[in-house]
């Protein structure tokens, strides 16, 4: 001990903040001073589980009084609550040591009635009480009273600090006679609210327990307490006497103070009468007034009459907008749901109806992991809810936390159902010149571009096509790929890129064209036109410097992924041999090499180039040739150990003094594998095994692995044909989706700058602008010509062009949409009919659009079987009233 009273002032030096709990711990006094002068903090926590500070740790242990008061000579804060709600007048009431409560009110007594869990220091000591130690607590009871504690702050059941004494009386009241003494200290020191609390409850148990003791009678109080106790009793008389009195003792200062502590807990009641009584009629939620809070009790709770009234006190404003979309509240009332309960009845189903109807609440709001209403309403296999949510636009592409879409779990007939009533017409003939198909494109637009979006932060890159490149790489939904809302969507996104994508081929086209000219008939070689060899040279290396251009153009967009990617690599290759080619001419032998390098790249750079056109018979041949490459490459891999195997063993048997090498046995043995055996030219007789060895391969082999390769690319084939059209759109996707993420990620610099002063960021996207309605329509019978409305505006000129994509679009008359209807056509003479929706997807969208005619009408005569149903359950109540009526007479 000595030692280390010697060793502490190092201790202080070294560690003062180990050194303050250390003396703490010994209640050395002088050495927790000496910490503290050297920089100890005593509002510092621990990193134990407690997570308590040296000052809460104090207050909470007997007979630390005067280290209490040093804590507090060194900023202590008496205000600052622990993790668990606890401050430190409650810690001194767990240590029923009146002279650290003392320390503490000496302090500040502005502490006195803070709470923890809804009880007050008060309520705790009198919770913690009993026959062994009633003295000590009975002392500090008394001096919280005597500073001016509250003893009318209710519990969170309603009950004062004196009524959770008396409630533990009843029964121990004939063995402990101090009880009496208690309750007639506290009647006597001060006011006590006998009445209001849990309607006379506290009253009538003190007449029980302790019939000797006189009850003053006392005038009820119009305070904040004595609201908050008929509220929680539900006592809507009681309220409403002491609001009056409340509104006309209590100053304004004082009433604001306490409107949010009110205003919560009427709330909570679930009632609108009690809300009603203590908002004023003109009385509109402010951007800051804690109105979000309200909403979600109302969410979590289950009450929409209070959630509709709540909604009417609250602004169009921008900041009471952003407070009411603070929370996602669509998300809370979806997870409060019971899939098993009538939705008619369910009352978070009716808060999710009235916050659907509210045009200020925003539909994908997301939480903290990124869910939307939408992904939990798929989660949780709440199907009304999906089927509402979709009706009224929910974004199908919201990316949560675990790069998960909403449309991942969705019923894809759910999903199809949707996409089917996205599809109208204007209730026309089908035969009429003036027949229209409108498309509706709402599930497809994110949330940035809508009207309630709130957040203030910058939204990150928007990808319009990322819900439908999921749909083309996900087997349950590809086949919605077909459906006109999505394929309509593409073909009008493929429109706007189509320009672009078509330069880009005639350019590399003409490049490859040049180029393989120059390296086939004129590199290296004398003997030809010299305008002809220079001709083909420039147009090469002009050709070699725009793929240059747009390899550096994507380096810098993407940085990060570019050199990811093995086709990326193949094109830089390709450029800087050419460059080499055009550039500078070899001997022969390093000509020919360079020459048959750069051939073979082009044309497999050339081949990936014109698979990634959107039609159909390339595209469909372009997956064969990939997807019967892949699987033959992945059978090799396995099948590669027979192979070798065997190319050992010829190597082995007939390799006679070394003739042939390792290496002219595989290839060897690889031609075998075609079916090219050469056998009149092996040589059995050296070697009797030689036979068996050879018909093992003919069977293993040239018969069954050969075959069952063979197999494998037809059983490829077959299915890549049956879903050609599939195929098409998936690859018509695959382009539109790299085009667009090319230029998504903005990047600094000069070469960005100059990159999209030529391709605007957005030039592809459909949303705010190109579509202002989210839909276009179509006339069927006018060549099926697409037009796009657009609110009606009066300084609108008769013509508009489209200064991004060169596309023209002619002004109709205004429609009695109250919307002017823009004809889209693309500025390019030789491609006509990209200005028209394709014919495949108008078929498709009439068999919709008539089958759901056929649904929705009913025969003459016929009663609509919802009806039906309704009047078979009537019926059947009727008869087993009269059965149970029968069985009991």
């Amino acid at each position: 001990m000595n030692n280390n009273t010697a060793n502490f002032p190092l201790l202080c030096i070294a560690d003062p903040q180990h050194a303050l709990a250390a003396s703490l711990a010994e209640r050395n006094l002088k050495h927790f001073q000496l910490a503290l002068n050297l920089g100890a903090d005593p509002n510092r926590r621990d990193s134990s589980s407690s997570n308590h500070s040296v000052f809460e740790h104090a207050c909470q242990s007997a007979g630390c009084s005067s280290f209490i008061v040093e804590c507090l000579k060194h900023h202590a804060d008496v205000q600052q609550p622990n993790a668990d709600g606890r401050y430190p007048i409650h810690h001194a009431a767990a240590s029923l040591d009146v002279e650290n409560i003392r320390a503490l009110l000496d302090h500040s007594e502005s502490s006195l009635d803070v709470q923890y869990q809804q009880r007050t220091a008060l309520h705790l000591l009198f919770e913690s009480i009993n026959d062994g130690n009633w003295r000590a607590v009975f002392d500090c009871v008394q001096l919280l009273i005597d500073r001016g504690a509250n003893v009318n702050v209710p519990n969170e059941d309603n009950r004062s600090a004196l009524g959770v004494f008396v409630r533990d009386s009843r029964r121990k009241v004939g063995t402990e006679l101090w009880r009496e003494e208690v309750v007639r200290y506290c009647l006597k020191a001060g006011w006590v609210d006998v009445d209001s609390f849990r309607r006379g409850e506290l009253r009538k148990q003190i007449g029980e327990c302790f019939p000797g003791v006189s009850i003053p009678v006392y005038v009820m109080e119009a305070n904040l307490n004595a609201l908050l106790a008929a509220v929680k009793s539900r006592n809507e008389g009681k309220f409403d006497l002491v609001l009056a009195q409340y509104r006309d003792k209590v100053d304004e200062v004082t009433r604001r103070g306490d409107f949010g502590v009110l205003l919560e807990e009427t709330v909570l009641t679930g009632r609108v009468s009690f809300v009603e009584k203590v908002l004023s009629e003109d009385f509109v939620f402010e951007g800051d007034s804690g109105v979000t809070r309200l909403l979600e009790t109302c969410c979590n709770r289950g009450f929409p009459d209070l959630l509709k009234f709540l909604l009417s006190k609250c602004g169009g404003k921008e900041d009471q907008v952003r407070q009411i979309n603070a929370s996602p509240l669509l998300s809370q009332t979806i997870k409060e749901m019971n899939i098993q309960k009538d939705n008619r009845k369910c009352p978070f189903f009716k808060c999710f109806n009235i916050l659907l109807e509210d045009g200020r609440v925003e539909i994908d709001k997301v939480d903290e992991k990124g869910f939307s209403a939408l992904h939990y309403a798929v989660k949780y296999k709440v199907d009304a809810a999906v089927e509402l949510l979709l009706q009224c636009s929910a974004y199908i592409g919201t990316l949560n936390m675990f790069k998960e879409l909403p449309i991942c779990e969705m019923n894809p007939d759910a999903l199809e159902g949707y996409l089917d009533s996205c599809i109208t017409t204007n209730e026309k003939r089908p035969g009429d010149d003036d027949y229209e198909i409108s498309i509706d494109f709402s599930c497809l637009v994110p949330p940035t571009y809508k009207k309630n979006f709130s957040e203030k932060k910058q939204p990150p890159p928007i990808d319009e096509m990322l819900p439908i490149v999921y749909m083309s790489n996900s087997n349950d939904l590809k086949h919605l790929l077909k459906h006109p809302v999505i394929s309509s969507y593409v073909l009008i996104k493929w429109l706007r890129l189509s320009i672009y994508f078509y330069v880009n081929l005639l350019v590399c086209t003409v490049f490859f064209a040049s180029f393989t000219g120059y390296v086939v008939g004129c590199y290296g070689q004398d003997n030809v036109t010299r305008w002809l060899k220079e001709t083909l040279r420039f147009i090469s290396l002009l050709g070699a410097t725009y793929m240059l251009l747009r390899e550096l153009g994507q380096m810098i967009l993407h940085s990060k992924t570019y050199f990811r990617s093995l086709e990326n690599w193949m094109e830089l290759t390709l450029i800087a041999l050419s460059y080499t080619v055009l550039l500078k001419e070899f001997q022969s032998e390093t000509r020919q090499i360079i020459s048959a390098i750069v051939i073979l790249l082009s044309a497999v750079e050339f081949t990936l180039l014109v698979g990634t056109l959107p039609v159909l018979s390339i595209s469909t041949h372009m997956v064969m040739l990939k997807t019967v490459s892949k699987n033959f490459l992945k059978s090799l891999v396995l099948y590669s150990i027979i192979l070798i195997s065997f190319a050992f063993c010829f190597y082995t048997l007939f390799n006679v003094n070394n003739a042939n090498g390792i290496q002219m046995a595989l290839l060897k043995t690889a031609v075998m594998l075609t079916g090219e055996f050469e056998a009149a030219n092996i040589k059995f007789q050296n070697n009797g095994l030689s036979y068996i060895i050879f018909l093992l391969f003919l069977f293993f082999v040239a018969i069954v692995i050969f075959n069952l390769m063979n197999g494998l690319a037809v059983s490829d084939t077959a299915a890549i044909k049956a879903e050609a059209e599939l195929i098409g759109l998936s690859q018509k996707v695959d382009v539109i989706s790299k085009y667009e993420n090319a230029i998504k990620a903005k990047s600094t610099g000069v070469f960005t700058t100059l990159i999209f002063s030529i391709f605007r960021s957005n030039f592809l996207h459909l949303f705010p602008e190109y579509l202002p309605c989210y839909q276009v329509i179509v006339k069927p019978n006018q060549s099926n010509a697409i037009y796009i409305p657009k609110p009606l505006k009066p300084s609108e000129t008769e013509s508009v062009i489209d200064v991004e994509t060169q596309s023209h679009i002619e002004l109709m008359a205004p429609g009695s949409r109250g919307q002017e209807q823009f004809k889209l056509t693309i500025g390019c003479c030789i491609l006509p009919s990209f200005s028209r929706m394709d014919g495949k997807i108008m078929k498709y969208a009439k068999e919709i659009i008539h089958t759901k005619s056929r649904k929705g009408a009913t025969p003459a005569g016929m009663v609509p079987l919802e009806q039906r149903m309704v009047q078979l359950e009537r019926r059947l109540d009727l008869i087993l009233q009269k059965l149970n009526i029968a069985s009991a007479s």
